[in-house]
């Protein structure tokens, strides 16, 4: 045969224009009467001479049959009808991108599309954002050209079929819909994973290092998911390494069932494949005999069991089951040839001969002579993984695993401690390099941001080299308790921090990987509760406890109970709480408390009379409170409720001596004073200032310096009879936080119209009277503190700076600044349009 005939001929059978019988009966006619393929093709009326044509152009046009013939990739049924008809079709050549797609519902936008994450023959894969259900899925919809009522049976057939299969190594689907034109689409869970082809070229490559045991159990574990399919009347047909994912974590997951078979009704819909006998539908290098042969009538769960034995056998040697330089090459040896067995194949592996005894057996041309069921070939795994013909050779290993994992996770453990060393140096060493600096004087900065990243990439690295070993030792002995129990551990640590850096999907998924390999040591900690004592200086008390709920994007409270103290070892779920402390004769305080897992807390409160300081002044109880990664200790206070208003400090302008009030008056510096004098010498609020504003005595004192901010507490004291000052910033900070870590008074998401900063009204930015942000509050009840204005405290900026610490945002900040973590700094002598105060009192 010439090599142009041999070529038609490929082209036809991998466009799906023949089945494999058909051409290999015309090559043999061919042969034996001496006459061109193409002739007879023709005679035999298998192809028609204008798809002859075609081919033979398209050919002539430079097509790479092997290019095209792909022989990874699938093929599809409906690839196969469409090229029937059409002779020009040329599967999965055009895409589209995702920003072509906008689908809707009820009338709005409900996904956020972001970058494309695959594409097939007929869909397309893109990371969406349901702004309904608030997540990242993986939303499937058809290209542009597969937009038929064919292709839109198979999605909806896929996303069916996808969807009864409710199992975890299956992908869930979400939704399933329609866009405003009628297109089918359905949403899944984003999957993170590398597929098992990915592994193995890595493995071969030896950029990887995964142990055949984790291997074997990844396989097994496909093994009881196809099981489980089957059961459901489901043959995959296109089972490949590309279609199984393997986590980080361990996880594994199928998928792609596009192609599967549906073996009988029940589900309440029906297989719209129509099935052309001869054609071919699946993976070439992965697909059975009977698959290769277009006997798509004879498919079954057997068919499966096959496509498992190619990728054992890929898994064991790293190498294809056949390889061939053509299409028709490839299917006439998984027809007709005898595998070579894997130990022949690759000798250097060191294979255990039971597992190439498995191998074959799933690879027997006869699917009589195979597994019968995906559960019997998960069967033999697991005997091979339990150790029933290895047993004792398999615990020596798993404990010599053991040995290594437990090494691995002191180093990992140790570079967890220089991280967050280096990070708290880190932090600290900010604080003192200004923003201006030149790069000479930034240079030790930067080198521990350095060490911070490389410290970073490092423990990642440990991490996953100590949950690959743990995974080892399971593979050995899937119970071994220790190496449960260290993963578990180590899922315990990450769920921790991602719990407490509010990262809750992630936290939800490490919760999950902590109980799959928690035994019952971690039960406490899972269960979440911790006990709570309570006492007060002053005996019995009502106190009544609420408990933090998001809602509307804020924390609230809610009433938990009404308890009367003294109590002890009272049982909380962890979270976060306020006690609101009541009794008679006494001035009420707010005591936030913060319950981790298991944690016992005492709390003795200190109750002060009514009179014991003033009424617009609010109590801080001691204690700590988190800023980070640290616990801050502060010592019993009390704020002012809300900073301090135009109208007070105009009272005290008026009430100090002339040439005091001259120095004290708001200005910019050395302009005139905002506010003028009347025919008396007693200064009063402008009706209308240089920028056209109107002062309302309710407004937070602007304007002032801290300088200023001193004068007025001395002042305010000697009225009062209380020694008066300007809090801390820590004592700012905790008045504002509470004792939970949450970045905002009312928790974690930012909301322009919670406080009043520039972007809170599309009106120019002007202060509010002080308390009307209501939302705006802290869990101590001190209000205005992430908006309406900047308030000096009485803390340096650093040791011996002669710069002071200002916290809080202003009606004119930007959201960043909004956040109750963050620290300015000025001059004490400056004065600026969002610069106010508070006034602050020891207990």
């Amino acid at each position: 045969m010439l090599l142009k005939e041999q070529q038609v001929g490929q082209l036809a059978l991998a466009r799906g224009l023949i089945s494999l019988g058909d051409l290999m009966f015309c090559v043999a006619q061919s042969a034996a009467a001496g006459l061109p393929l193409q002739e007879v093709l023709i005679a035999k009326k298998k192809l028609s001479s204008e798809v002859l044509a075609t081919l033979e152009h398209d050919l002539d046009a430079g097509i790479s049959v092997e290019e095209e013939l792909q022989f990874g990739n699938t093929i599809v049924v409906d690839q196969v009808e469409a090229a029937r008809h059409d002779p020009t079709v040329v599967p999965t050549r055009e895409v589209i991108l995702a920003d072509d797609i906008t689908l809707l519902l009820d009338g709005e936008a409900r996904y956020d599309f972001k970058e494309e994450l695959g594409r097939g023959g007929m869909g397309l894969v893109v990371r969406a954002h349901d702004k309904v259900l608030r997540r990242d899925v993986a939303l499937k919809s058809l290209l542009d050209k597969a937009n038929s009522d064919k292709f839109k049976n198979r999605l909806l057939l896929e996303a069916q079929v996808t969807g009864i299969l409710e199992h975890p190594n299956v992908t869930p689907v979400y939704d399933l819909r329609a866009d405003d034109e009628g297109r089918p689409f359905y949403t899944m869970r984003v999957v993170r994973e590398r597929d098992l082809g990915t592994i193995i070229k890595g493995m071969k490559a030896k950029e990887e290092s995964l142990s055949l045991s984790f291997l074997v159990q990844v396989l097994r574990q496909v093994s009881l998911t196809i099981e489980y399919a089957h059961r459901q009347g489901v043959v995959h047909r296109d089972l490949k390494p590309d279609n199984i994912l393997v986590g980080a974590y361990g996880e594994v997951y199928v998928i792609d069932w596009g192609i599967a078979k549906l073996m009988h009704a029940g589900h309440g819909f029906e297989d719209t494949e129509q099935i052309v006998v001869g054609s071919l539908i699946g993976t070439p290098k992965y697909m059975a005999p009977e698959q290769a042969r277009g006997e798509n009538d004879k498919v079954d769960e057997r068919t499966d069991v096959y496509s498992l034995g190619a990728i054992l056998y890929e898994i064991l040697t790293l190498e294809a089951l056949f390889t061939a330089d053509h299409m028709l090459g490839l299917l006439f040896m998984i027809v007709h040839d005898t595998p070579e067995p894997p130990r022949m194949k690759a000798p250097e592996r060191g294979i255990p001969e039971a597992l190439e005894e498995i191998c074959l057996k799933a690879l027997a041309k006869d699917p009589a002579n195979r597994y019968q069921s995906a559960q019997e070939l998960a069967d033999e795994l697991e005997l091979f993984l339990e150790g029933v013909k290895d047993r004792e050779k398999r615990r020596e290993a798993a404990l010599e695993t053991l040995s290594l994992a437990e090494q691995t996770r002191a180093v990992y453990d140790d570079v967890r401690v220089q991280h967050r060393q280096i990070l708290t140096e880190l932090e600290t060493k900010r604080k003192t390099v200004p923003s201006w600096s030149t790069g000479h004087d930034k240079q030790e900065l930067w080198n521990l941001e350095q060490q911070a990243d490389d410290l970073a990439i490092e423990m990642e690295r440990r991490f996953a080299d100590t949950v690959r070993i743990y995974s080892d030792v399971l593979a050995f002995l899937p119970e071994m308790p220790e190496a449960r129990l260290g993963l578990a551990n180590l899922y315990w640590q990450r769920f921790e921090a991602a719990e407490s850096a509010g990262k809750y999907a992630e936290a939800a998924y490490l919760e999950g990987l902590v109980r799959q390999f928690n035994d019952g040591e971690l039960d406490p900690l899972l269960e979440g509760s911790g006990t709570l004592t309570f006492d007060t200086s002053a005996g019995e008390a009502t106190v009544e406890l609420y408990r933090y709920h998001k809602e509307n994007r804020r924390l609230v409270e809610w009433l938990h109970a009404t308890l009367h103290a003294p109590f002890e070892r009272a049982v909380l779920e962890h979270g976060s709480y306020v006690a609101l402390v009541k009794k008679a004769g006494f001035r009420s305080v707010r005591v936030p408390i913060a319950m981790g897992r298991v944690d016992r807390i005492k709390v003795d409160v200190r109750l002060f009379a009514e009179d014991h300081f003033p009424q617009d002044f609010v109590q801080i109880p001691a204690g700590y409170f988190s800023r980070g990664n640290d616990e801050i200790m502060v010592e019993e206070f009390a704020i002012m409720k809300t900073p301090v208003t135009v109208g007070q400090y105009l009272e005290f302008l008026n009430d100090i001596e002339p040439e005091a009030a001259e120095k004290h008056t708001p200005r910019i510096e050395e302009g005139e004073s905002y506010f003028p004098r009347d025919e008396h010498g007693r200064y009063h609020l402008p009706a209308q200032d240089a920028e056209g504003d109107a002062w309302d005595p309710r407004w937070p004192i602007l304007i002032v310096n801290y300088f200023d901010a001193l004068a007025f507490a001395k002042w305010r004291g000697q009225m009062d009879g209380f020694e008066y000052r300007l809090p801390t910033a820590m004592e700012w900070e905790k008045a504002a936080r509470g004792v939970d870590g949450r970045i905002y008074p009312w928790g974690d998401h930012f909301d322009a119209t919670f406080c009043n900063m520039k972007d809170s009204s599309n009106q120019r930015p002007v202060p509010k009277p002080v308390g009307t942000t209501t939302t705006d509050v802290s869990p101590y009840g001190v209000l205005d503190l992430a908006g309406n204005i900047v308030e000096w405290t009485s803390t340096p900026e650093s040791s011996g700076s002669d710069r002071m610490t200002l916290k809080g945002a202003a009606y004119n900040s930007a959201s960043i600044i909004c956040r109750l973590d963050v620290d300015l700094a000025s001059l004490p002598q400056y004065r600026y349009a969002h610069y106010g105060f508070r006034l602050a009192l020891t207990l």
